[in-house]
């Protein structure tokens, strides 16, 4: 009885170890200075779009025909893999991981290996159709070059690696080969970042950190800002789900750093929650419309801290008082684009009065050295025209371009279709959309209807074959929303018209 006992406790610790030991240690191989890591969940997806389902096999099958016409010669094997995806030799049950670089000098993709012999055979047919080098063993792992991609593998995990400035695959192997050789103490993995990435749910989760800027751009970026900051530490974590009706990204702040930290805090007191005022000024079937509540002032201020944008205020050779112009701006603001296909837009800003419009007066003489080429005309007591003869002089358009620009009603408006201003909504009105109700009490709130935009496109594209799928796929979204109450969250959705489906069966069918 006693040795049975121990018989069973053994078993049990043996199991115990085992399941202990199925780690997906392939995670392992994100490299620890990652700048943007993304994990992908293809099981998920792939039941949510009914793609795995047997009433979407005319799919596959006509993928599998698009894969065979462009490979001829492998036809059996394509039909394997796309039958049955674990012949490719990778197991794509586990998450799929792509990552940037430090610097945005690299890229890569990360995937657990089932079965190392399939994955060889796989590129070795890939070898006979051309596409990539034959597999050579080196450095500990296998490796073949794809152009300038470096594909290498271990009996664990994958790794297809691009050098983003240009360079050639071979010379990635040796830092591929040590990629494959990190610990779970040694790479991404052993981050708190990473913790927090597999405590997230969501069909997509990423974690974006400025770092992945490249060095060239980050100090004209930074340019005025404290040598101090981190651009490591100013990080996002963001969680995408594909939901019936919609896909819903939700994103959080993580950054650690205390300057940027501080300046998010700053603005947060530059601004206060939106009232709506402008909901009522558009159409329902407006494009896009974003709106926000600041105080000028507060935010001139803060603006002025950069040294840089403070000496671009204060020895600007337009005879222009910034100041007196941000000062002036307290309320509701709301920017729209009327039509995408024709670029009409309107800006509305909420403003204290009208006495800042005197310094555009001080800016005729210096227009008037121009010879006619630019001009500001007067078109009201408190309307102005800014007209270009010529819109390439500041990289627009060829021809002439006009700005109109004034205070009505103590609202300041800017735009670049004089019929818009105080223009009547005849009908509903974006207060009147499914997301109306939602923008009041937001710091800033984004809102996209695609109605228009899609009967335009049907338009102009309908009776093109070869845009059919896009305009099928543009006619199943409704609207996009985009908010933030604190700034240090935002909310993001993406509605379909169809709110009983899945939004990628939906997008799956109209691309089917």
């Amino acid at each position: 009885m006693n040795r049975n006992v121990l018989i069973g406790c053994l078993l049990a610790t043996v199991m115990l170890l085992a399941s202990c030991s199925k780690k997906n240690v392939y995670e392992n191989v994100l490299p620890k200075d990652a700048a943007v890591v993304v994990s992908v969940d293809l099981v998920s997806m792939a039941d949510k779009s009914g793609l795995s389902s047997d009433k979407e096999a005319p799919v596959v099958a006509r993928l599998s025909n698009a894969l065979k016409s462009g490979a001829e010669g492998a036809g059996e094997l394509i039909d394997k893999v796309t039958k049955d995806p674990s012949e490719s030799g990778l197991d794509l049950t586990e998450k799929v991981y792509y990552f940037v670089g430090s610097g945005g000098v690299s890229t890569g993709l990360v995937m657990r290996v089932s079965d190392d012999g399939k994955l060889e055979d796989l590129l070795k047919a890939l070898h006979d159709q051309q596409v990539c080098e034959k597999p050579v063993e080196a450095d500990g792992c296998m490796w073949t070059a794809m152009g300038n991609v470096l594909v290498a593998y271990t009996d664990d995990a994958f790794l297809a690696m691009l050098d983003l400035k240009g360079g050639q695959a071979k010379d990635m192997l040796h830092s591929a080969s040590m990629l494959l050789r990190q610990t779970e103490k040694d790479g991404f993995a052993a981050t708190s970042d990473f913790q927090h990435m597999k405590e997230t749910k969501g069909d997509i989760v990423l974690l974006t950190s400025l770092d992945w800027i490249p060095s060239e751009y980050v100090a004209p970026l930074t340019m005025g800002t404290s040598a101090s900051m981190n651009l490591k530490d100013v990080k996002y974590l963001s969680a995408v789900n594909f939901e019936k009706g919609k896909v819903v990204m939700d994103v959080k702040d993580m950054t650690t750093d205390k300057l940027v930290n501080a300046m998010t805090e700053k603005q947060l007191q530059a601004t206060n929650p939106v009232k709506g005022t402008y909901l009522d000024a558009f159409p329902a079937n407006t494009f896009f419309w974003m709106t926000g509540n600041m105080d000028g002032g507060k935010i001139y201020d803060l603006l002025c801290e950069n040294a840089t944008v403070r000496q671009q205020f204060e020895s600007s050779i337009m005879p222009i008082d910034f100041k007196a112009i941000f000062s002036s701006i307290k309320g509701d603001m709301a920017v729209a684009l009327t039509n995408p296909l024709q670029n009409g837009f309107i800006a509305y800003a909420d403003v204290t009065n009208s006495e800042f419009l005197q310094t555009f007066e001080d800016l005729k003489p210096l227009l008037a050295m121009t010879n006619g080429q630019m001009q500001l005309l007067n078109r009201g007591v408190n309307d102005y025209e800014f007209r270009m003869q010529d819109g390439q002089m500041l990289g627009m358009r060829p021809g002439v371009v006009s700005f109109w620009f004034g205070v009505r009603n103590n609202r300041l408006y800017f735009t670049n279709d004089a019929n818009l201003v105080d223009a009547r909504v005849s009908g509903l009105s974006l207060r009147d959309c499914a997301w109306g109700k939602k923008v009041a009490g937001k710091r800033c709130f984004v809102g996209m209807n695609f109605a228009s935009v899609t009967a335009q496109a049907k338009q102009l594209l309908g009776s093109n074959n070869q845009y059919a799928s896009a305009v099928g796929a543009l006619g199943c979204l409704d609207y996009m929303t985009i908010e933030s109450a604190d700034c240090k969250s935002a909310h993001l959705e993406l509605v379909t018209t169809d709110k009983d489906k899945n939004i990628l069966q939906s997008l799956l069918e109209a691309f089917n």
